[in-house]
């Protein structure tokens, strides 16, 4: 809900969570703490590959038992900035998020 499109779909009546938690990730962590951070604030907006790539890339750091490297914000910053550049219309995005993996190591 952090662009215009997000607000008028939210004014128009559609089925989402608008307000100050409309753009958040929550979950659990530290033994079952609840946890969330908004994400409304960011300085462009993302495609749907950026989307499809974090996606995966979540995906496949959970499936290696690595999502603490998720955490760590020298390998999250590298792996986004290798991911980001990627083509709209790529082909095979899981494929470029499996590379960036094993060049950057769990």
């Amino acid at each position: 809900m952090a662009t215009r499109t997000g607000g008028v779909i939210v004014d128009a009546g559609g089925y989402m969570d608008g307000g100050r938690d409309g753009c958040s990730l929550s979950g659990i962590r530290d033994r079952y703490k609840p946890w969330s951070v908004n994400y409304t604030h960011h300085d462009r907006t993302y495609t749907s590959m950026h989307m499809a790539l974090v996606i995966d890339l979540v995906a496949k750091m959970s499936d290696a038992k690595a999502l603490h490297r998720l955490g760590d914000p020298e390998w999250l910053s590298t792996a986004v900035s290798r991911l980001a550049p990627t083509p709209r219309w790529t082909p095979f995005p899981a494929r470029r998020v499996s590379e960036i993996i094993e060049l950057l190591g769990t």
